[in-house]
Parts: C-alpha cells; structure tokens; sequence
C-alpha cells in the first residue's frame, strides 16, 4: 500500500515542479556565479540581462492575460506585428 501512495505524491511533486517552471520567470540560466580565474580573485556574478528581461516580462504579460487584463489575442496580435516589421 505503501508503493501506491509514494508513487502519487512523485507525480504531485513532478506535476507542481512543471507549473512553478512554467508560472514562474526562469532566472536560474540568466544569473550565474562565475568562478574566479586567479587565486586572489573573488567569485563574481554574470548576469544575462537581456535574457533576465524577457523572462520577467513574459511571465508579467503571461499574468495579465492570466488576471484578465489583457486579452490573449492582442498579445498574439502585437506579436504578429513585431515579427512583421522585423
């Protein structure tokens, strides 16, 4: 009885891991601890703002269409846009 029941809670677990990827912005890849080149050297931060920025606004726009602020085909549409003018 023991197996079934772990087995549920692994998929839970897998299931709630996958929808705070998706809710949240992936920042994990944008910020990274770069390790020093000479001994006296401390650790430094290498951040990929643009990378970061995205990832903050598509998780913003993604909310506001989420909340009903914004509909979901004027995102598509402004997109669209974009691509054509590119």
């Amino acid at each position: 009885m023991k197996r079934p029941v772990k087995l549920f809670g692994k998929i839970l677990k897998g299931i709630g891991k996958g929808i705070i990827d998706t809710a949240l912005p992936n920042v994990k890849e944008s910020i990274k601890m770069k390790e020093p080149e000479l001994p006296n050297e401390k650790k430094k931060v290498e951040i990929d703002f643009v990378r970061l920025i995205t990832a903050v606004t598509i998780w913003i726009i993604l909310l506001l269409v989420f909340f009903g602020k914004v509909k979901f085909e004027d995102v598509v549409e402004l997109i669209s846009n974009l691509v054509r003018h590119v």
